[in-house]
């Protein structure tokens, strides 16, 4: 038997991409949609546009079309059988590319609303769509540069922040960089932008946003969600990691009206993750973005509503009704279930000027967009746990050099021993026990550090330009304010863990909390942000999903 050859295997590849529906595929869609015609050259779909829905071809041809800095680039063109849309469609968000008639044609326009029925009733045409819309994201991700140009500097931390914005969200784009690139002159006279005005992100219809915010950015590229406004949910998940995700795909999935809010990106912290070798059924490890990916995309699926970026800055806890969430734009959304999945962030060491160097020398995420920046230099991570192993082990293969900072004697009680094993074998990463850093050095960037030694009390200096931060963590729940019994380091305490003290009388007459559920009745705490849980990616999934089970009880008690 004869192994496939490239040529073979890339014909494959495009099948996936760009499938052909049959005529029993096509029969089966027709309920689903509305027949159209279009005359050669009128537009079905903008670049930009939302729930512009699917368009299945029936005669005549599509051409898809992308904007790029020179000029419109020509993706594909869907002849009978084809069909347009990626996995933008399935939330209403912009649309990546545009399509017209490339000659007059005929086709079946599915709507928003009818893909996610063709989604949840049609098993194989599902499966097909869905991959279809997975690979032509990743094609437009690996493609040439399209769609929002970024320009900024890697000396500003804002900067970072929408790079790492737009990488984790998977949204196609273009950097530019002031101090790397030869062209950002031109594009910044082209567009009449001073250097101080940096960063600035350029959108495909040529709109110039000056240091933007990620919502402003995100409204603006059509990767923002709708106005959320006065809207009910029956749950409301706080936090797209992978607790979130999996208690909105499995509410979603049965039925339940789900929205998820996040203030960045799906994954959470899980989601910087460089590699993740541990989580079952993935023998050769998995990306943390591409398993929240995975996630984010499988909850679209059955219909839940992700919103990001959308900050919960306040709970009002004393609404009658619902539950009410505050979002930052002043936004209050209704749900009669929440769900918080905030998780946990990496604490931060007692280090002066440690802010003004994040995002251009000290980062708490090591992926590969963090990787490119230190490329060939000495590096450090401080940590001893999975992440900060993991991390080293990562960068080891693009740094000169890996330093791993523990305060420790060692890392076999925090770090998983293949880890630790790797770490032994690696001869680019030189483990430094009971060592922790007690100076950054730099002026705009970061120059070097000191650290000492615990034990001796000796201090070295390195010129050292990038420091990866994995210490501990701290719960994300300071916008509960005083809505949920919290434990001494602020973490969520759920059902066994709640004393009388915290629950008031009144609300809790028939019965006690379930073993997810709050201090609150009807608000439950998944995942890393809940007090006792096994900070571990599988145990996060697994607690999302179990909580559904016990919403169903909640609701089935309060009559709904």
């Amino acid at each position: 038997m004869s192994e496939p050859t490239r040529s073979t295997i890339a014909e494959t590849r495009r099948d996936q991409i760009f499938p052909r529906l049959d005529e029993r595929q096509l029969a089966a869609l027709m309920p689903l949609g509305e027949r159209r015609r279009y005359a050669a050259g009128e537009v079905l779909f903008q670049e930009g546009e939302r729930h512009s829905g699917m368009f299945v071809v029936l005669a005549g041809s599509v051409e898809i079309t992308r904007r790029t800095a020179s000029g419109e680039a020509l993706v594909t063109v869907h002849g009978p059988g084809g069909f347009s849309g990626e996995v933008s469609m399935l939330a209403g968000r912009g649309a990546v590319a545009g399509g017209r008639a490339r000659e007059d044609c005929e086709v079946l326009a599915i709507d928003e609303a009818a893909l996610h029925r063709l989604m949840v009733t049609h098993a194989e045409l599902s499966e097909l769509v869905m991959r279809a819309f997975i690979l032509r994201r990743v094609a437009l991700l690996e493609g040439a540069p399209s769609g929002v140009t970024l320009i900024g500097s890697r000396l500003r931390s804002e900067t970072h922040e929408l790079r790492q914005f737009l990488t984790r969200n998977s949204h196609p784009h273009s950097y530019l960089d002031l101090e790397g690139d030869a062209d950002t002159a031109t594009w910044l006279a082209r567009f009449g932008v001073g250097a101080e005005e940096l960063p600035v992100a350029i959108t495909g219809e040529g709109a110039v946003l000056r240091r933007p915010s990620l919502r402003e950015l995100a409204d603006a590229i059509g990767l923002g969600p709708d106005c959320l406004d006065g809207r009910r949910f029956d749950v409301a998940v706080i936090g797209a990691g992978p607790a979130g995700l999996a208690a909105a795909v499995y509410a979603a999935s049965e039925g339940l009206r789900v929205v998820v809010l996040d203030a960045h990106a799906p994954g959470g912290q899980a989601g910087t993750s460089s590699k993740i070798e541990n989580y079952f059924g993935f023998p050769t490890g998995i990306s943390g973005q591409a398993l929240a990916g995975r996630g984010f995309v499988q909850a679209q699926k059955f219909g839940a509503e992700v919103a990001i970026p959308r900050r919960v800055v306040g709970f009002d806890c004393e609404a009658e009704r619902d539950n009410v969430l505050v979002l930052d734009g002043g936004e209050r959304v209704e749900a009669r279930v929440a769900v918080i999945a905030t998780g946990a962030r990496y604490r931060k060491p007692a280090l002066p000027r440690l802010e003004s160097f994040e995002g251009c020398g000290v980062y708490y995420g090591a992926s590969f967009m963090e990787a490119q920046l230190c490329r060939d230099q000495d590096v450090i991570v401080v940590g001893g746990g999975n992440s900060a192993g993991q991390a080293a082990v990562f960068l080891s293969s693009h740094a000169r050099h890996v330093y791993v900072l523990v305060r420790s004697t060692g890392l076999a009680a925090s770090m998983s021993d293949y880890l630790v094993q790797r770490i032994a074998a690696t001869p680019n990463v030189t483990l430094r026990t009971e060592t922790e850093i007690v100076e950054l050095l730099g002026d705009e960037r970061l120059r070097g550090v000191r650290w000492r030694h615990r034990g001796s009390g000796a201090i070295e200096e390195h010129a050292i330009e990038h420091v990866y931060l994995f210490l501990g963590a701290e719960p994300n729940t300071s916008w509960l304010g005083d809505c949920l019994a919290l434990d001494a380091a602020g973490f969520v305490r759920t059902g066994r863990d709640l004393t009388p003290e915290d629950l008031e009388p009144e609300a809790w007459q028939a019965r006690t909390p379930m073993r997810l559920e709050t201090s609150h009745p009807g608000v439950f705490a998944v995942g890393d942000v809940r007090s006792g849980s096994v900070k571990r990616v599988a145990a996060a999934v697994g607690e999302g999903s179990t909580a559904v089970q016990l919403i169903h009880l909640y609701l089935a008690e309060n009559g709904h």
